[in-house]
């Protein structure tokens, strides 16, 4: 069981690594409505990782995997925010890069339902990645207006929007009561929450980006004149932000019961499943009577007088075909039961015989 739990927690390093190296890699690659595609894909991959990362057992090695994971995916979004160039201010903002947004913070949502709240906040605070991946693209400042007052403020933004998602939903994914009704709406009051720390870094990077806006006063004039961008920017990411964590809500909800699976969390926050279906076969199987004891009975009783040497040869030749003949049958019948056991004695015998009539 140990080896097999190794084993596991090996494959699921591997594809963690395979999984973030192949994020880190095609994000950047392709644009337009292609790369739109290859990175919706990129986040279904990253997200079904999440299953395969929960068997890792070192919480160590785990927590790094998430870290990993969390960079790559952030990465990606930080490539879906150049996938199309326009000459609009929010040109980084609009609804296909959100989508990608919204899978990642998506993601964060999974691994605290899947596994725990400490890992999704592991995965959540690269969130960084996204200002990362903008800078690193030019090796330069431009993205925000050449100011290094600005980009340490996106960093923190960046990390402190997927942090809130995980914070302000981590009540209701650790619920094991399924409400269709409540989650909908915790879904809804974090993503009005957050709503405010997305538009201050929008905003951010736009106002970064114009060097004509050097006072407080024209701060303002420019927020009333792109006050319409903004609800369009807020309508994008409530929309794009409530479909994909309620679709990860209830594609969990899903599997659990497809599967017939039964998730529990003990004391320190540890996330189990164990098969129903399973148990019960095992428990049918305990149930059932053995019908095998009988024939062991008779064929320990057998050993028994052989040893003593009250049994001659032709009986024992007797005693051992009327043996094989009833178990034989006891096989063709019954698919449970200590089958083994009871042709391993009936070796035994045999051989004791051999011994004893040399």
């Amino acid at each position: 069981m140990s080896n097999q739990k190794s084993i596991n927690g090996n494959v699921a390093v591997l594809c963690a690594v395979l999984i973030g190296i192949t994020n880190i890699y095609v994000a950047p690659i392709y644009g337009g409505t292609s790369g739109f595609m290859a990175l919706f894909v990129l986040m279904l991959l990253t997200g079904l990782a999440v299953p395969v990362i929960y068997m890792i057992p070192s919480r160590a090695v785990k927590f790094a995997a998430y870290i990993f994971l969390g960079f790559s995916a952030y990465w990606a979004v930080g490539a879906a925010m150049n996938l199309v160039h326009t000459e609009e201010l929010f040109d980084s903002f609009q609804f296909l890069p959100m989508v990608i947004f919204a899978m990642a913070n998506a993601i964060v949502i999974l691994i605290a339902i899947v596994d725990s709240p400490r890992y999704g906040y592991g995965f959540a605070g690269m969130g960084l990645a996204v200002m990362i991946y903008n800078v690193t693209r030019t090796w330069n400042l431009d993205y925000v207006g050449g100011k290094p007052d600005m980009l340490l403020l996106t960093f923190v933004l960046c990390s402190l929007i997927p942090l809130l998602w995980c914070y302000l939903l981590a009540g209701t994914v650790r619920s094991l009561r399924f409400s269709a009704a409540n989650r909908f709406y915790a879904t809804s009051k974090a993503g009005i929450l957050t709503l405010s720390v997305f538009i201050i870094l929008a905003t951010t990077i736009a106002i970064s980006q114009l060097s004509l806006i050097d006072e407080l006063s024209e701060v303002g004039e420019f927020l009333s004149i792109i006050s319409g961008d903004l609800l369009i920017l807020c309508w994008y990411y409530l929309l794009s932000h409530v479909v994909f964590v309620m679709v990860v809500f209830f594609a969990n909800h899903l599997v659990l019961n497809a599967f017939d699976i039964e998730k529990t969390i003990t004391e320190d926050g540890t996330v189990i499943y164990r098969r129903l279906a399973a148990e019960d076969d095992e428990e049918t199987e305990e149930g059932l009577e053995n019908p095998y004891n009988s024939i062991v009975k008779k064929m320990q009783n057998f050993q028994s007088e052989l040893k003593k040497g009250e049994l001659n040869r032709l009986a024992c030749v007797q005693g051992v075909g009327k043996f094989k003949n009833e178990l034989n049958l006891l096989v063709s019948k019954y698919d449970y039961g200590s089958k083994d056991d009871a042709e391993e004695l009936l070796h035994q015998i045999e051989r004791n015989m051999e011994f004893s009539f040399k």
